[in-house]
């Protein structure tokens, strides 16, 4: 099951579950025993709820905290002629239903004595999805998403905004791209309630705003009003805020005083990550005089105290103050850093021995690494998690959060990161499971994708990133030299002969993986197939493209039969995606994403 309970024990003897009877529980839990209702019921079981008495009833749901002192804990018998659902809170009955319906699935229906005793190492199991890259999924995506997590047992859920909530007075930011609505929020915020989840606000406030400080109205608020160059040498325009600027922090108080009363959660995650441009303009004489690691201190901590107004605890990403180790010891001790790295090797031991020896509060923050990639790199992704889980419980971190990013136009779909949303769940509720990607990829079949071998095939497609000689950082070579043709054509050298006899290989591996794919598609699991197959779509561009611009040197060399018959497919391709948008997202950023994915078309 996923994910894994801490202690099984099989019992003797046999269980029957009959075609109808009584479900027991009490009136507070009546919510509880209607999701199990419903799951029997799944099965063709007639069962009706009484509370007078559990006497003759086949299910029993208890609240016992001498039985269970774990508030997130639970215990389940199967045994005799009864099932019985023990908790010391209704979250935890809300899991041990979730575990029953996976032991339901398991034996197909039916059930064997057994006693499960279960409890999380983490108690905070945290997921956040990027909805400010261009993609903002619809509210029935959303729902099922919610779904999805409450079953695997996650208690928190983050949309990462920069400009994607409908601010009143702010529509001539937000206007083009579908933004979440006030009404819509306060929607999601119950319905995640119902399972047992908090949908935690998180609105960058620092960096990253690029959508805001890019119009007139906005742009006095820039560090750079002018743009700068970011480390690696790409141009950009105004990004963040500046803490010289009175009026940031009035704006910023006047983005979370409109936002903040739509959710109901004690948490709010203002961002202040990659403050790139920090310095570099009008905070520039400050740095100078105060240091960089003190200016952006003294901001965090007047964004504290707008939080704090509002009775919030803070969440901050902790890239920018883990560099001056000197001043972590000044946060406030009821903040929470968010400490993220999304490579396999990334540091975590060393930055969470640093925040937990000055005794700040701390999140680990893997990544799925399905962005930058179409098809994910899978088993990056999985030892970042493990990196992350691993030194997190060491050194004592509150939780963890699994954030699925959207970078250069989110053309990912959603399919590609269940496999390391799936592992991150079992290994933050139970971090001493080993959990090799064959038993990943069966349970995730039979509970999640409920298509058999459907896994298999996105580890052999999310792992084809290694094959080749270069390795990126956040990114896979074959998404970097499709969406940065330019880029990738001055530096055509860098990839060698055996990397275009992988490539050839690689692509009838492709071919073949779709084929079997869509032998697999039916009406139920088409927007999975689907979208893996249109991702896998993207990776045969790419490697195309590579080969072409291997064999010709430059774009206009290229044969014109050739080029045609590649943007002829590319095109299909792209309207693929279109639809596939459309079916789970709203029409808002579409147009910008496509533009992005098509800049090589745009270059002859």
């Amino acid at each position: 099951m996923i994910p894994t309970a801490k202690r099984i024990t099989k019992l003797q003897g046999v269980f029957h579950l009959p075609e109808s009877g009584k479900i027991f529980s009490r009136i507070e839990s009546f919510k509880i025993a209607k999701m199990l209702k419903r799951e029997l019921a799944s099965w063709g079981k007639d069962f009706s709820i009484v509370s007078h008495s559990s006497n003759g009833s086949t299910f029993e749901l208890l609240l016992d905290e001498n039985l269970v002192n774990h508030p997130q804990g639970n215990r389940i018998v199967v045994q005799g002629s009864k099932v019985s659902f023990v908790a010391a809170t209704n979250q935890g009955l809300f899991y041990a239903v979730q575990t029953f319906k996976q032991l339901l699935r398991e034996r197909n229906g039916s059930l064997e004595p057994v006693l499960i005793e279960d409890e999380p190492d983490f108690e905070n199991r945290a997921f956040m999805l990027d909805i400010s890259r261009d993609r903002v999924p619809k509210m029935e995506t959303l729902k099922r998403l919610v779904d999805l997590l409450s079953e695997l047992k996650y208690n928190q859920l983050q949309l990462y905004m920069e400009h994607t909530f409908a601010y009143e007075k702010h529509e001539k930011v937000w206007k083009d791209y579908s933004p979440l609505t006030h009404e819509e929020i306060l929607e999601l915020d119950e319905y995640c309630r119902e399972r047992f989840i908090e949908l935690v606000p998180n609105q960058n406030c620092f960096g990253h705003l690029e959508k805001w400080l890019m119009h007139d109205e906005y742009k006095h608020l820039a560090e750079c009003p002018d743009g700068f160059v970011f480390p690696w040498g790409v141009p950009s325009g105004p990004f963040s805020l500046s803490p010289t600027v009175e009026e940031s922090l009035k704006f910023v108080g006047s983005l979370l005083e409109e936002l903040l009363p739509h959710f109901s959660s004690t948490k709010v995650n203002v961002g202040a990550d990659e403050t790139f441009d920090l310095g570099l303009g009008r905070s520039k004489e400050l740095c100078e005089r105060l240091g960089k690691g003190r200016v952006y201190l003294n901001f965090l901590l007047d964004l504290y105290r707008i939080v704090k107004r509002h009775g919030k605890t803070m969440m901050f990403w902790g890239d920018i103050i883990k560099n001056y180790p000197e001043l972590v010891g000044e946060l406030p001790k009821d903040v929470i850093a968010l400490l993220w790295g999304y490579e396999e090797d990334h540091p975590y031991e060393s930055e969470c021995e640093l925040f937990a020896s000055k005794g700040v509060s701390f999140y680990v923050c893997p990544g799925t690494s399905s962005w930058n990639s179409f098809v994910g790199r899978l088993d990056n992704a999985l030892g970042n998690v493990r990196n992350a889980v691993k030194n997190g419980k060491k050194f004592g971190a509150l939780g963890f959060l699994l954030t699925d990013w959207g970078d250069n136009g989110h053309p990912q779909h959603l399919a590609v990161s269940i496999l390391p949303i799936v592992y991150a769940a079992t290994l933050g509720w139970n971090s001493s499971v080993d959990l090799p990607t064959s038993e990943l990829s069966k349970e995730t079949d039979l509970h999640i994708f409920k298509i058999e071998s459907f896994s298999e095939k996105l580890c052999v497609l999310g792992n084809m990133y290694k094959k080749l000689s270069v390795q990126l950082p956040n990114a896979s070579a074959y998404f970097m030299a499709l969406m940065f043709p330019e880029r990738f054509l001055e530096n055509l050298d860098a990839l060698n002969e055996k990397d275009v006899e992988t490539i050839r290989e690689s692509l009838e591996q492709i071919e073949s993986v779709c084929r079997e794919l869509f032998k697999l598609r039916n009406e139920s699991n088409r927007i999975f197939v689907d979208g893996i197959v249109n991702n896998a779509e993207m990776l045969k561009l790419a490697m195309e493209w590579i080969l072409m611009a291997k064999r010709f040197g430059r774009i206009d060399r290229i044969d014109e039969v050739i080029w045609k018959d590649f943007t002829t497919r590319f095109s299909r391709i792209v309207e693929e995606y279109k639809n596939l948008w459309l079916e789970s997202n709203r029409p808002g950023g579409l147009s910008q994403s496509v533009d992005k994915l098509t800049r090589l078309l745009k270059l002859r």
